[in-house]
């Protein structure tokens, strides 16, 4: 497969998960009552972000066989897509159980929010987070910021997303997850944890401190506001979420710092002058 198919953007209209939770929530908020062939099949498309994700990767060591240079925007891109399928099916699944338990009030917002994540990678300003050339890309991913980092951005998002629902949404979620995305997750932490490329040889460090083991676990972390939020309270939610956004902006914030001393540190360095060259003529 060539990395031009595999860098570039996609559609809503090429994506099958993000397409069919788009029309699942167009059947889930207009049909009246949902009959069991629409439930089967909106169940259906519930499984198309893991089928998706393990089409994509059959086989180990995929995002390194371009090599090392393009790892990054491959591991980085793919990661941010998967994630986009996996959040949309979960909200199709808290949909579709909100519509067959009668919570009412709560299939509206499920509705437009399914309709915001499907579309959300299609915005021009999210097309242009990254370079299109894949080498560039993964330079901005190794040394810029999180605003080039669809990814993080991604994380924040979810992270908001998990502390603004309300506890009948935050309900159908945490089902819909156990019963219907826990593959998914699965699927999702087989495919992107051996692809990890470290400099630390202890596994935990590459988790923690490296940028793409944190990319995988900042992902992973929004989805675990859902339980904490419902069975421990929204103040500990809080702090967790908060926590969540200082492990994405503090390493930014050092290497502003440290950017800024190095700065300084030049503005004062005092350079040796040139030794002087003397040229004697005979006589």
């Amino acid at each position: 497969m060539e990395l031009s198919r595999i860098h570039r953007h996609r559609y809503i209209i090429e994506d099958p998960a993000r397409f069919g939770c788009l029309v699942a929530a167009a059947a889930l908020l207009f049909v009246q009552e949902v009959p069991f062939w629409m439930t089967m099949c909106i169940v259906g498309v519930t499984q198309l972000g893991p089928i998706m994700m393990a089409a994509r990767a059959l086989d180990q060591g995929w995002s390194r066989r371009w090599g090392s240079k393009v790892h990054a925007s491959v591991y980085a891109s793919n990661l941010s897509l998967d994630f986009t399928s996996l959040s949309a099916c979960t909200v199709i699944g808290a949909l579709l159980l909100a519509r067959h338990f009668g919570s009412v009030e709560v299939v509206k917002p499920l509705a437009i929010l399914t309709v915001a994540i499907c579309f959300l990678p299609d915005v021009r300003l999210c097309r242009f987070l990254l370079s299109g050339d894949p080498v560039e890309a993964s330079r901005q991913l190794r040394q810029g910021t999180i605003f080039r980092d669809p990814v993080m951005l991604g994380a924040l998002l979810a992270t908001g997303v998990a502390c603004s629902l309300d506890r009948v949404s935050l309900q159908y979620f945490l089902l819909s997850l156990a019963f219907m995305q826990f593959n998914a997750l699965l699927v999702l932490v087989d495919k992107y944890l051996p692809e990890i490329e470290s400099s630390f040889k202890s596994g935990w460090k590459s988790m923690l401190l490296d940028r793409e083991g944190r990319r995988l676990w900042l992902t992973l972390a929004p989805l675990a506001l859902v339980p904490i939020r419902l069975l421990l309270g929204d103040r500990i939610s809080w702090g967790f979420a908060a926590a969540i956004v200082l492990a994405i902006v503090i390493p930014d914030l050092c290497r502003l710092c440290q950017g800024m001393g190095s700065a300084i540190a030049n503005l004062f360095k005092v350079t040796p002058a040139q030794p002087a060259t003397y040229i004697v003529l005979p006589k």
